[in-house]
């Protein structure tokens, strides 16, 4: 993966300087913190005029990752037997998953929570009925076609309580370095725009830093109750990924004669 943090500083005498916010789609230029940019661009001098861009290179991706939080819960007299029911739940989804051919590397338990139930009656103090008993887990689908059917099969499986899904890419390097190359490419033009305007030429980039990356996470919610149904009354669960929008802001510093 290309690093565009710093690339260029070339020292020489003199300094004027035009400052320009040429934007691509509108967002303000960002400098990476750890690389210093804007104590190199004060400390960069030139014979002919500074012209300084902030553009952003944007490109789709299509998700490849889809994640899904399900929880299961047990309500008893005691926290051991809300406990044991609640286990048996999570048992019974947990094989309903790996029927539906996930394996434990794209299983994960997120939270295990025992706590007391109470009754709040008007004027009395609150009493204690029980206990409840919750669990959650993050379960990794890969295959986007399935994520229906997998949704369906924990119904099945009595599952009280479905979050997701969230889309992400597995690997948004690629993604990340197409948006570097638009960004570079919008600077360019833009530089060689303000320049014609001025009656003037680029002479040489003379530094580029790298700002703010966005790779969503696409976050969908599915608040799903459980239902009733059978499991022939409809087909799968319908869930359309779409697509992301992968950006990169850089800043970068021309010379201008």
């Amino acid at each position: 993966m290309s690093k565009l943090k710093s690339l260029w500083k070339i020292p020489s005498v003199s300094l004027k300087t035009i400052a320009l916010g040429g934007l691509l789609a509108a967002i303000p230029a960002i400098s990476l913190q750890a690389a210093h940019p804007s104590d190199i661009e004060a400390n960069t001098q030139l014979s002919g005029t500074k012209l300084v861009i902030s553009t952003t290179g944007e490109v789709k991706a299509t998700p490849d990752l889809a994640t899904i939080t399900a929880m299961t819960s047990a309500d008893s007299a005691t926290a051991a037997t809300a406990t044991a029911e609640n286990a048996k739940k999570m048992t019974n989804l947990l094989a309903s998953l790996r029927e539906s051919g996930l394996s434990n590397d794209d299983i994960e338990t997120r939270n295990i929570n025992i706590s007391p139930r109470y009754r709040y009656d008007q004027n009395k103090p609150p009493q204690r009925i029980g206990y409840q008993a919750r669990s959650s887990i993050q379960i990794r689908i890969r295959d986007l076609n399935r994520i229906g059917a997998i949704v369906d099969k924990m119904v099945q499986a009595n599952v009280e309580d479905l979050e997701g899904p969230n889309f992400s890419l597995s690997n948004s390097d690629q993604a990340q370095d197409q948006a570097r190359v638009k960004a570079i490419a919008a600077a360019k033009s833009r530089a060689d725009l303000y320049a014609r305007s001025l009656g003037m030429r680029v002479k040489r980039i003379v530094l580029i830093s790298e700002g703010q990356q966005n790779t969503p996470s696409g976050i969908r919610p599915m608040m799903l109750a459980v239902s009733t149904r059978s499991a022939d009354a409809a087909p799968a669960t319908p869930v359309i990924s779409g697509q992301q929008t992968v950006s990169v802001t850089i800043k970068a510093v021309f010379e201008l004669e």
